[in-house]
């Protein structure tokens, strides 16, 4: 049972790191599409509906292999560099460990993974002191929980960018594309939706329930009177209904017209899936890397619960026969 508890406990932290994901959306292109500039003219131009759908919008792009220095200590450290503009913390949804992420009119401050501020300080208790890349000097804004090597930072102005990050909440992601229309290319790159993987999380999450359910119902059958068996498909049904209730949870994009329409479904999941791969045939930037990294986790430790699940149940009627027998 100690083990159960804990590995419940394990999948409830996967879902609860999911759930931070939520309303997330990423856009991604091979090319160099949108300036902050051009972000900033779409919400001085944008219906009302597009700005109360749209929460945030974050732009970003990263560079591998960049020589960030402590000149003080004489330390230096190899870092991806993450310019954005924009909210940081749809870029990278890691817990800050001290200070703050930097804002889009600073441009003298960058944030650190754990593992650089290590790399230059020998302690994560690094912000307020200066860095230098290049010609330019930055102060420590903030530290991230990440084991990568990793810098952030503002980008300058007329800087363009190919990744793109929407926090949309409760809005379906072909509605969000419609909000951005004109910014987007049409046909090009690939994108990543969180919350198709967060209602996938939520169906693996109450699996083990409808696990417990049939063992529920299968005792009832035997415990019950021949005269209160009805109560069995009455139970059956209700915690049916609660489950699915509980469990299913997606956007209107997953829903057809019409219930017979099942080649809806067959294109929906050829969509998806197309879009899956194409996911991970690119590399995986840190939000998307985070969310499937969670979705397995929920995978995985569901796949344990259901197997430790059938080795806990009690048997009511073997019981009472035993108890019986001793008497």
């Amino acid at each position: 049972m100690a083990l159960l508890g804990c590995v419940i406990g394990a999948e409830a932290g996967f879902y609860v790191r999911l759930t931070k994901l939520k309303g997330q959306s990423g856009f991604y292109y091979p090319e160099n599409i949108l300036t902050r500039e051009q972000i900033k003219s779409f919400w001085e131009n944008a219906s009302d509906d597009a700005k109360r759908e749209i929460q945030d919008i974050a732009l970003f792009r990263e560079t591998t292999g960049k020589i960030l220095k402590n000149k003080d200590l004489g330390r230096e450290s190899k870092v991806k560099l993450v310019e954005t503009a924009g909210n940081m913390n749809l870029v990278t949804p890691y817990r800050l460990m001290a200070g703050a992420y930097v804002t889009d009119s600073d441009e003298k401050g960058c944030v650190l993974s754990k593992k650089t501020a290590d790399s230059l300080f020998g302690d994560y208790e690094a912000t307020g002191e200066e860095v230098t890349m290049g010609g330019d000097t930055y102060i420590v804004r903030g530290i991230v929980d990440t084991k990568g090597q990793l810098c952030m930072l503002q980008g300058k102005k007329g800087r363009t960018y190919p990744c793109i990050r929407i926090e949309a909440a409760g809005i379906p992601l072909s509605v969000v594309r419609q909000r951005l229309t004109g910014i987007l290319p049409e046909g090009k790159g690939w994108s990543s939706e969180c919350d198709l993987y967060l209602g996938i999380g939520r169906l693996l999450l109450y699996l083990p329930l409808w696990v417990i359910l049939f063992y529920i119902l299968k005792c009832i059958g035997k415990v019950l009177p021949e005269m209160l068996m009805f109560l069995a498909p009455v139970t059956g049904f209700a915690g049916v209904c609660a489950l699915l209730l509980l469990s299913v949870s997606f956007s209107d994009d997953y829903v057809p017209t019409a219930w017979s329409d099942f080649q809806f479904f067959v294109q929906l999941f050829d969509e998806k899936q197309q879009a899956f791969l194409a996911l991970l045939n690119h590399p995986l930037y840190y939000a998307d890397s985070r969310m499937l990294g969670s979705l397995a986790g929920i995978l995985a430790t569901t796949v344990v619960i259901c197997m430790i699940l059938p080795k806990c149940r009690i048997n009511p009627v073997r019981k009472e026969k035993n108890a019986a027998g001793g008497i």
